[in-house]
């Protein structure tokens, strides 16, 4: 028993891929011509491992900060676990769903966490056999604030450039 869970444990890893990757983004920004600059920025490193061509499950953690007035930071501590399924290829191109849950800390000027769970569609491009292209357009889900953040919960669908991720992962 003991060496056919071996064999079925060196199978499964032999047949699996593991990616890593994420996204970094970085924005400044004025309200009107004399106002000052606020800048906020983020960076989500992710990790997957790749179950089969069709399903992995994975990772992204993530930090940002973006100032809100000059006297208010607010920052941000994410870790979201997802399973991703691959519906569709194209040539290079392959289309997918993650689902998974979100935990979101706050600190800096704003105290809090927020739990969400979701659907996020993307698109993966295989610029080589090692290195991806990820976009992540869109999230369908719930999320709910805790009592520190007010207790507000939200529904909904939500596509647009607003909620655009892009990032670079690389196969092993």
């Amino acid at each position: 028993e003991t060496v056919m869970a071996a064999m079925m444990v060196a199978t499964l890893a032999a047949n699996a891929q593991i990616y890593v990757g994420g996204s970094l983004g970085f924005e400044s920004s004025k309200e009107h011509k004399d106002a000052d600059a606020l800048t906020s920025f983020s960076i989500k490193p992710e990790v997957g491992y790749n179950l089969s061509d069709n399903f992995a499950v994975g990772i992204q953690l993530g930090f940002s900060s973006e100032e809100q007035s000059k006297d208010v930071t607010v920052s941000k501590f994410e870790i979201a676990p997802y399973a991703r399924y691959t519906f569709a290829k194209v040539g290079a191109a392959s289309f997918f769903a993650d689902g998974g849950i979100q935990f979101i800390s706050y600190g800096s000027d704003a105290k809090g966490s927020t739990f969400g769970i979701g659907v996020r569609p993307g698109v993966k491009f295989a610029a080589s056999e090692k290195v991806d292209v990820i976009a992540k357009l869109g999230y369908l889900g719930y999320s709910k604030d805790n009592d520190d953040l007010g207790g507000g919960s939200a529904f909904g669908l939500n596509i647009d450039n607003t909620n655009l991720e892009l990032g670079v992962f690389f196969n092993f």
